[in-house]
């Protein structure tokens, strides 16, 4: 991959007891630009994600933002690199008890010292952004799953962050509503130039948004390259998953 590395991950290994998910991931990600990881389902997409903002720490190798190991960082180094970033969960991970206003002001009101005015202004511009003006005092039950996932990016974005991870972003939602939220994920890339990393098994999707794509698969990245690169690959494992068959060396469990 071409570019400015903005978080760079060098031979990370992590197990959760007997289950040995990331095998040694080496991978670059690229500032200003849209990076898919792709995977089937249980590949460790998001667990990768948890060690780019220090949630996770690698039981070996470095994951490095800007150059800073991550798991070197404590107390208030580490809060202020989790600033930095901003995610979509996959289930949106709205508070049922607050209204759209409530849930995207959360983070400001818990992390800033902005005044009520100022908090009110960024959750309008942020709803505004994600096309869900007039929507502030509904409450999450009332909303559309599609609408959910966007009050959750409003949120993710409300602190402008440097770089934002959508964990998921379209599962669960139909071709349609998918199409809708990959086309939000582009004009919210454009708008802020952020660096934005998708996790994703949703092919379509990712040839619809991502700059640069990389394909983590027994606990390795097996391939990485713009979309055109990928297309153009021979590897069968690449084809199997890009095809969406249970034909080939991807066993189907």
């Amino acid at each position: 991959m071409s570019g400015e590395g903005k978080i760079e991950i060098r031979g990370v290994e992590k197990s959760f007891a007997e289950n040995h998910v990331l095998r040694g991931v080496d991978l670059r990600i690229p500032a200003g630009k849209i990076t898919a990881i792709i995977g089937r389902s249980g590949e460790g997409k998001s667990v990768l994600l948890k060690h780019m903002m220090g949630l996770l720490r690698p039981d070996r190798g470095q994951v490095l933002v800007d150059g800073v190991d991550v798991a070197t960082l404590k107390g208030r180094d580490l809060n202020d690199l989790r600033a930095r970033f901003g995610m979509l969960f996959q289930g949106a991970a709205l508070f049922d008890s607050m209204n759209v206003t409530e849930n995207v002001a959360f983070p400001l009101r818990e992390h800033t010292r902005l005044s009520p005015e100022d908090i009110q202004e960024k959750v309008g511009e942020k709803l505004h952004l994600v096309e869900l003006d007039g929507v502030g005092s509904q409450m999450p039950a009332d909303l559309s799953g599609g609408m959910r996932k966007r009050v959750g990016l409003a949120r993710a974005i409300v602190r402008e962050p440097e770089i934002l991870l959508y964990d998921e972003p379209t599962t669960g939602l139909d071709p349609i509503l998918s199409d809708s939220i990959d086309r939000l994920i582009t004009r919210t890339q454009n708008a802020l130039e952020v660096t934005s990393i998708v996790v994703s098994h949703d092919v379509k999707g990712i040839f619809r948004v991502a700059h640069f794509i990389a394909m983590l698969h027994a606990g390795r990245i097996v391939a990485q390259g713009t979309p055109e690169e990928f297309l153009a690959m021979k590897d069968p494992l690449v084809s199997q998953f890009l095809a969406r068959s249970a034909e080939g060396p991807i066993r189907v469990l």
